[in-house]
């Protein structure tokens, strides 16, 4: 077995083991682990203290049992969290692609990219296409800068020191007029603008970004694109309890 399909392999073990768990099986043994998925002990042993090391699970000091950690608890919660904003936005989205028939997105920050979590398409046959699952940079494009302006200084540093395309003055000034555009940023010819969604707590969860051709986002109707994503970002914000 090749070192590429052992890890496979110890991955699918790690999710096997994640599995064992089920309503009325919230606590197991490592001995009950082990046979629910046929591993030997020590194996199963080994995959465990990995997970246990990482939070994905914990053991009780009293039964020596082991349960679900509190990072499967964050995992969940970031997915609920990603289904809500999706949920609620939909909508809002659908409205504004009908006013302008462009390609309407919905990003949230993962890990030190962007991930497109919900999309509305352009029927024009000249259109940017963008699926859901995609993933972007930070640092590029309005979408990606509108979360890396909000994201707290530290993290915000450390993705400017790997990619310096933009900088901490331009962030300032998007925070400032709470929204941005793109031009030619990450495709030539392509111009998106984006502005932010906030939810209860007022924190920056998602982007909001409009975009299509360049030729289609000139003269006097740019504006009024302009101020009706921000509109529609304020509006799904208001429905997220903002």
């Amino acid at each position: 077995m090749s070192n590429k399909d052992a890890s496979v392999r110890s991955v699918e073990r790690a999710l096997d083991i994640l599995d064992c768990f089920q309503p009325g099986r919230l606590e197991l043994s490592l001995s009950d682990i082990a046979s629910s998925i046929n591993l030997a002990l020590s194996t199963c042993s080994r995959i465990i203290f990995t997970l246990e090391k990482r939070a994905y699970l914990v053991r009780s000091p009293e039964t020596q049992k082991y349960s679900l950690g509190p990072r499967i608890s964050q995992i969940g919660a970031l997915g609920l969290s990603n289904m809500e904003i999706r949920k609620l936005a939909l909508p809002y989205m659908k409205d504004l692609n009908s006013l302008f028939n462009e390609g309407i997105s919905l990003y949230v920050i993962q890990g030190e990219e962007r991930l497109c979590i919900e999309r509305v398409d352009s029927t024009l046959p000249l259109r940017r296409v963008i699926n859901v699952g995609d993933r972007h940079p930070l640092t590029r494009g309005a979408a990606g800068r509108v979360l890396l302006a909000y994201m707290p200084e530290e993290q915000r540093k450390t993705i400017l020191a790997k990619d310096p395309y933009t900088n901490e003055d331009a962030l300032k000034e998007l925070r400032r007029s709470a929204y941005t555009v793109s031009i030619g940023e990450r495709e030539e010819g392509v111009t998106s603008i984006a502005a932010a969604i906030e939810d209860a707590s007022c924190e920056v969860v998602a982007a909001l970004s409009m975009s299509g051709p360049s030729v289609r986002f000139e003269g006097p109707s740019f504006s009024d694109k302009i101020a009706k994503l921000r509109m529609t970002a304020e509006l799904i914000s208001k429905a997220l309890g903002r």
